[in-house]
């Protein structure tokens, strides 16, 4: 073990998962967190399986509910767990047209994506600023640079994430803290995101991104301390699409990916 820990949230599947097991091959303590206690110990078998000895602790705490950030902090202060890496990884997504799509859902999707994430960096972020010393990682999307019609809530979570994450960068340099804060901006992935969201029979779920080679792209710069992560070639050209078309075609391109196509549709696609 290396004496050092990293909290994961959204850890049971997916890119969290997969981030978890970057930590756990670089001999880190990891803190698996996510809503279903299930779910985590089965993330938790898959890593002793593959990493014997590794310390895991495994934290059931439900981010939908605004108290939870306070709790779990709460928890890993009793434990006497020192955070020296934070994942904000759990978010997730929901489709259709904004009239029609469910208010509570989008407000849950908000008190995940967004403010947990923000609560959580403050109380993790306090602490490492206090040794002068850790890394925090946030999960953004390819849709934290385009407006995204059928994903407006989503999209505009991810637009909060990237917007929020530079500007404590930039607070971090002035301070001359040797704290680093990493966004990682994955293209569609190979996740039960799709199922979540409902759009699992869109053109934007056709021919994801491996989890896994997404998580370790992301670690990888995250351990560098870099800015940004765009994990994949496909995810650094519709970046810089991104940056070329007016928001007007972008919008008009994610709409087109976002809306419900034919088993047998097989086209070449363009993923933002």
């Amino acid at each position: 073990m290396n004496d050092q820990t990293a909290l994961i949230t959204g850890a049971s599947s997916g890119i969290g998962f997969e981030l978890a097991r970057c930590f756990a091959r670089d001999d880190y303590r990891v803190v698996l967190v996510a809503r279903h206690l299930e779910e985590l110990k089965e993330a938790a078998r898959l890593l002793h399986q593959e990493f014997e000895g590794i310390d895991i602790v495994l934290l059931p705490f439900d981010l939908s509910l605004p108290n939870t950030p306070d709790m779990l902090y709460a928890e890993t202060t009793l434990r006497g767990l020192q955070i020296d890496a934070l994942v904000n990884d759990a978010g997730f997504g929901e489709t259709g047209y904004f009239s029609d799509t469910d208010m509570n859902t989008e407000l849950a999707m908000i008190q995940v994506n967004v403010t947990a994430l923000v609560h959580l960096t403050k109380l993790y972020l306090r602490d490492m600023m206090a040794r002068n010393s850790g890394r925090i990682l946030q999960l953004g999307s390819l849709s934290s640079f385009t407006p995204s019609p059928c994903q407006a809530v989503y999209a505009a979570t991810k637009a909060f994430v990237l917007s929020f994450t530079e500007a404590v960068q930039h607070e971090l340099k002035q301070q001359k803290s040797a704290v680093t804060m990493t966004v990682l901006c994955p293209p569609p992935t190979d996740t039960n995101f799709f199922y979540v969201a409902h759009a699992e029979n869109t053109r934007a779920a056709k021919h994801p991104a491996s989890a896994r080679a997404v998580a370790e792209e992301g670690y990888d710069v995250l351990m560098e301390g870099g800015a940004r992560s765009l994990p994949t070639m496909a995810a650094k050209v519709n970046f810089f699409t991104s940056l070329v078309l007016p928001d007007s075609m972008l919008a008009a391109l994610m709409n087109n990916q976002l809306h419900p196509v034919k088993e047998q549709e097989n086209s070449d696609i363009l993923y933002h």
